[in-house]
């Protein structure tokens, strides 16, 4: 297994959830079905189209998000129930993540680039917060780009795209670690360099 040493880089960039935040999606969706949100009917087949993937880009708010789930699952569930069961897909951030993050800051440029949504951001910046007393994440990189605000998401390469312009970022001086293949895959096609944590592997392993 590679060490990060051997990758000859100057930067790095670092998804969220997967690679530095455990996430339990399973367990939310069986939350969802209990609640008449059923793979069958509005979460499960939005998991995959347009309504899910707009919210992350910020074209729907999070309550369109919200009403256009209750449209399609015909469950008029309550707002709040909803949403701490959406926020249960997040876990914890493991302190070792926290540790490399801290010790990668002053070697290496170190950016974030997350698929996610305005309630997920508010909840584990919270929890970061709470546990480790940094007001957000944006404290622990360079700059950090989020699908909902930057109106983008992986693996679209003008995401990628945009990173590297913004901060004259070499792609093969870059590195670009995530848990999906399409988006490690969409790297590699911009020459970047990519690590891809599968199989159980946690940057722990790499660092």
């Amino acid at each position: 297994m590679m060490k990060i040493e051997q990758f000859e880089i100057n930067n790095i960039i670092f998804d969220l959830g997967g690679v530095i935040l455990e996430i339990d999606i399973k367990s939310a969706f069986n939350k969802f079905s209990q609640m008449g949100i059923s793979s069958d009917k509005g979460f499960g087949k939005i998991k995959n189209n347009d309504l899910f993937k707009a919210y992350e880009i910020g074209a729907l708010s999070t309550e369109e998000f919200r009403n256009e789930i209750r449209k399609g699952s015909k469950s008029a569930f309550d707002t709040n129930h909803f949403d701490k069961i959406w926020n249960s897909i997040i876990l914890n951030y493991p302190a070792e993540n926290i540790l490399i993050l801290e010790n990668l800051k002053p070697r290496y440029r170190t950016f974030l680039m997350s698929n996610t949504n305005e309630l997920h951001y508010l909840h584990y910046n919270n929890i970061l917060h709470d546990k480790y007393g940094y007001q957000n994440l944006d404290q622990l990189f360079e700059k950090t780009y989020y699908s909902h605000t930057s109106k983008m998401r992986k693996p679209e390469s003008r995401f990628f795209k945009l990173i590297l312009s913004e901060n004259n970022l070499e792609p093969e001086k870059t590195l670009f670690i995530d848990d999906f293949i399409e988006n490690i895959e969409a790297a590699d096609l911009l020459g970047i360099k990519t690590l891809h944590l599968k199989d159980g592997n946690k940057l722990i392993d790499y660092f």
